[in-house]
């Protein structure tokens, strides 16, 4: 009767802990979904909006519904483009550069040997603690006194810098836990330092820097406050900067659909980039993760 009791007893503990789990993931199924919903309707919004006209942003806002004006996108596309094409030569020059100098430097910082190496490694790591905002006036009046204001290369540049601190950090961390005989093994080979980061570090590093060039192209592109003040010719400007300025569109503040139209286009090089890196992004961050 004992035994009896002791199974029942154990099967009802067993059944608990399966209610237990099955809510929880229940209860974690929920938020992802209320997480989804609170990222993918904006989006719906936005792309319902972009293809309306202003009297049915006015009085059918939330009704998907014809006709429907995908001419916004012409008229968008005709306002938009070159700020799309200023964004690109900005987002890609700060990622290309940030990529070569970041990956060199953490290199350097990890497997090379000169006077001050871990004093200025420590300078560079303090540069994080700072906060952006405070870099703001002394950034501008470095970019003014060296003459980049209104320039490609003033975006690029300080974008370039901002993204040194961190990124030589994951780098130098990286590097330092390749195993020491894959060098020793290319300098037997007679391979210079040059050779050596070519052949043996850029290959292991290849997520991480495709992470890396990611991530800077992202937060170029999505940059407001620096080409804000520093860019003043409105033929310069980037997306972020140009669609904040609604004549930027149309000369009414009422043009919300080819307005929402415009926000949609910027959207599509980024969902492009990372499709196209999305597998080399996974690996970068799981890389990143184990190592650091």
């Amino acid at each position: 009767m004992a035994k009896t009791d002791i199974g029942r007893g154990a099967i009802v503990r067993a059944k608990v802990r399966r209610m237990h789990a099955s809510r929880r993931e229940f209860a974690k199924h929920a938020i992802l979904i209320l997480v989804c919903l609170f990222i993918v309707l904006p989006i719906l919004f936005m792309l319902s909006v972009s293809v309306k006209s202003l009297t049915q942003v006015l009085y059918q806002l939330l009704v998907v519904r014809g006709p429907f004006y995908l001419h916004n996108y012409q008229v968008a596309w005709q306002a938009v483009a070159p700020f799309i094409k200023n964004s690109l030569i900005m987002a890609s020059g700060s990622a290309a550069l940030a990529i070569m100098t970041a990956s060199l430097a953490g290199y350097a910082f990890a497997k090379l040997r000169f006077p001050g190496r871990d004093m200025l490694f420590w300078v560079i790591f303090v540069k994080m603690l700072l906060p952006g905002v405070l870099n703001l006036i002394p950034s501008f009046v470095l970019a003014w006194h060296l003459g980049l204001l209104n320039t490609y290369w003033v975006v690029i540049l300080f974008a370039v810098s901002a993204a040194q601190p961190f990124w030589v950090f994951v780098i130098r961390t990286f590097v330092r836990q390749i195993p020491h005989e894959l060098f020793e093994a290319a300098r037997m080979d007679g391979a210079a330092e040059l050779q050596t980061f070519w052949l043996v570090v850029a290959p292991l590093l290849r997520p991480m820097l495709m992470l890396m060039g990611i991530s800077v192209f992202i937060a170029v592109w999505n940059d407001y406050v620096w080409p804000l003040v520093t860019i003043s010719s409105h033929s310069m400007l980037p997306i972020g900067v140009g669609l904040a300025d609604l004549n930027a569109i149309d000369a009414s503040y009422g043009s919300y659909g080819p307005l929402m139209a415009g926000y949609a286009i910027s959207m599509v090089p980024l969902i492009l980039i990372f499709i196209i890196g999305a597998r080399q992004f996974v690996e970068g961050m799981s890389s990143g993760a184990v190592k650091l």
